[in-house]
């Protein structure tokens, strides 16, 4: 019984690979079939059975934390065609292009830097929403669009104010502080590897041959940054010290490189003043920062814009989300950056043009989530986790950090993975006697390193790119680095258990 039982609670996640990688289906599409899969399955008399009223609570879960996230995905998207429609991200790419001309540095100063500075001040996903663009208009083919906006995801322990950190921490019991310094020390040599990653996809083997010593410069201070942040700081800034170390470093790098031969000096000026251009992003920056670091400011918009839904266990503060920011950013660019009589004209492209390149997303987002939360109210999580524990305490010592990874890839989001997980996690623990900070800290760290390939974070990527439909192409391409990463995570459980014992 117990075996029918793990493989019943594969087949979700068995069915997600063979859909996108075997059959190469599309994201939405493959999305709705492994909702509806899931679904039978709890209606089944199986051990995984739910009632009526059980499901509907399970589903009002899922929509109501879908909601922030395709509000993000939507109103950052119609930003970007209003943006687009006026030539604003052209002028923006062509500062880029001119204060960055060598292509790896431009992708480690756009990924490492920007992504993840978007990211810390929002997450949902907000990294790839903003970059994307930016690569797409600097002319990169769009397989590289799609791969570098996703490596914007690779620090998101410390995305949203370190929300996932700070889930797990309340979960687990471990000081906040402590959690995030463990995770940033576990998660350091990672930054080697993404970046290096970053390097390899924009400028090849001979761009990353040529910039070995940017790629472990960039590295050593973005982990240092972090690590030193949530250990004498406060770790909620993390993230944010560590994209600006990281991003004034590669900006002094470039100020300080020449041209190389047959490059032009030349640098051809953008019709919009570039205040105009930024003055949306300011906008979204500083209501972030504005919502997240003025406790008074912020506590009033909870009171106002919370919805709970008690019964579902589910909770949402919609004015504290980034989508409320990029929202209001939208009219802000449509005022400054359309001319004169056209701004009604473009107001109504950028709507038709933002539908056409979400609906597909946002339904995938939405049914993605969906199984997730079927999943875990029914206990299929539950199931996979102890059946990982029968061998041993070697065997749960990978398991823990490989159960962090199923969540972070089947929810798209490290912060509703450590909230489904960590209380396994805790029992991992209680399994092994081993102290609660080493299944924790695995939890946090190895969640981030399948979130950036869930199937629901690729649709956002390959939605800017026109690859709608190429997802289980990418998730082939860049799933083994993800592999290498969680195994890393394994390997320090392992020998911290070994110092330990």
């Amino acid at each position: 019984m117990a075996t029918l039982s793990t493989i019943a609670a594969f087949i979700p996640i068995v069915a997600v690979a063979v859909l996108l990688l075997v059959f190469r289906v599309s994201s939405h599409l493959a999305s709705v079939a492994v909702w509806a899969l899931t679904v039978a399955l709890c209606a089944l008399p199986t051990a995984f059975h739910m009632s009526f009223v059980e499901g509907v609570e399970a589903t009002l879960y899922a929509l109501v934390s879908a909601l922030p996230i395709v509000i993000v995905l939507s109103f950052g998207a119609l930003l970007y065609q209003v943006l687009s429609c006026t030539g604003a991200i052209d002028a923006l790419a062509q500062r880029l292009a001119s204060a960055f001309r060598d292509e790896v540095v431009s992708a480690l100063f756009i990924s490492a830097a920007l992504g993840t500075g978007f990211e810390w001040a929002s997450g949902f996903g907000l990294g790839i929403v903003m970059v994307a663009p930016l690569y797409r208009l600097l002319g990169r083919r769009e397989a590289q669009v799609v791969k570098l906006s996703l490596l914007t995801q690779f620090w998101i322990p410390w995305g949203a104010y370190g929300a996932s950190s700070l889930a797990t921490a309340e979960l687990t019991g471990i000081p906040l502080h402590v959690l995030a310094t463990k995770s940033a020390l576990v998660g350091w040599p990672l930054t080697y590897l993404y970046l290096g990653l970053i390097s390899l996809i924009s400028g090849g083997w001979r761009g990353l041959r040529a910039h070995w010593h940017l790629v472990a410069v960039s590295a050593t201070v973005m982990g240092f940054v972090t690590w030193a942040a949530s250990q004498w700081l406060e770790p909620s800034t993390a993230g944010g010290f560590a994209a600006a170390a990281v991003g004034a470093l590669l900006w002094w790098y470039a100020r300080g490189r020449r041209p190389g031969h047959g490059e032009s000096t030349e640098e051809r000026v953008p019709a919009l003043r570039l205040w105009r251009v930024m003055s949306p992003y300011a906008l979204v920056v500083g209501y972030l920062a504005a919502a997240n670091g003025v406790p008074a400011f912020h506590n009033r918009l909870d009171e106002w814009g919370t919805w709970s839904l008690q019964r579902a266990g589910a909770h949402v503060s919609f004015l504290v989300s980034p989508g409320v920011a990029l929202l209001l950013a939208c009219p802000l660019a449509v005022w400054l950056l359309s001319p004169n009589g056209k701004r009604a004209e473009v107001s109504r492209r950028a709507v038709s043009a933002t539908h056409r390149q979400v609906w597909r997303t946002v339904l995938a987002t939405i049914a993605f989530m969906e199984t997730s939360a079927w999943m875990e109210r029914s206990g299929m999580f539950h199931v996979i986790a102890l059946d990982f524990t029968r061998p041993g305490v070697i065997a749960v010592l990978i398991a823990s950090p490989i159960v962090a990874a199923l969540g972070g890839f089947v929810a798209g989001t490290s912060t509703a993975s450590n909230a489904m997980l960590s209380p396994l996690q805790l029992q991992f623990a209680q399994f092994t006697h081993l102290p609660v900070s080493i299944f924790a800290v695995a939890q946090n760290v190895a969640s981030a390193q399948t979130a950036y390939i869930a199937p629901s974070r690729i649709t956002f990527a390959t939605s800017f790119a026109n690859e709608l439909g190429a997802e289980g192409r990418y998730m082939r391409q860049l799933a083994p680095w993800s592999l290498i990463a969680v195994g890393w995570v394994a390997i320090v459980d392992i020998l911290v258990w070994a110092v330990h014992g």
